[in-house]
């Protein structure tokens, strides 16, 4: 009997020694559980973010598509002031030879220059703001925009 009662005891251990180990399981999925939905809340944030940068590109693309018709039918700005925001933005040295192009119809065009350095073409288009002002050197040095002062989030490159 003595035996029966010891194969008992070490039965009820055993089993207590698997209940904890169950309920640190269970506790653990809980955890899981938890996370995985954080998971699920942050993947849905970042799906929406996605989006809005898909429609911030597309936007941009219609305006680059915009400016691109208007600037092959004429030489005045576009939008609604009597001012180019893309001409206005930059210096234009009409002394450097080296950096002279020409346009579609063979006229000459002088690039605009960063309005940082004054020395390389604006080829960055920073966002929010949509100035096209900077040179790519430039671009990654500053937190603003020169033209407006407003805090840029990124820059894009522009390729006219």
């Amino acid at each position: 009997m003595h035996y029966l009662s010891l194969l008992q005891d070490r039965a009820l251990e055993k089993m207590h020694e698997k209940e904890v180990q169950l309920e640190a399981i269970c506790k653990k999925n809980m955890e899981l559980e938890q996370q995985i939905a954080q998971l699920v809340v942050e993947s849905s944030a970042w799906q929406q973010h996605s989006r809005y940068h898909d429609n911030m590109i597309s936007n941009l693309n219609y305006n680059l598509q915009k400016i691109h018709a208007v600037s092959r039918d004429s030489k005045e700005g576009c939008g609604d002031s009597e001012v180019d925001d893309t001409a206005s933005c930059c210096h234009v040295l009409p002394t450097d030879q080296h950096l002279q192009h020409y346009g579609e119809n063979g006229e000459k065009k002088e690039p605009m220059l960063c309005r940082f350095c004054s020395i390389r073409q604006a080829c960055m288009l920073l966002l929010p703001c949509k100035h096209l002002c900077l040179c790519k050197e430039c671009e990654s040095k500053i937190a603003f925009c020169p033209l407006c002062r407003s805090i840029k989030s990124s820059g894009m490159e522009v390729f006219l």
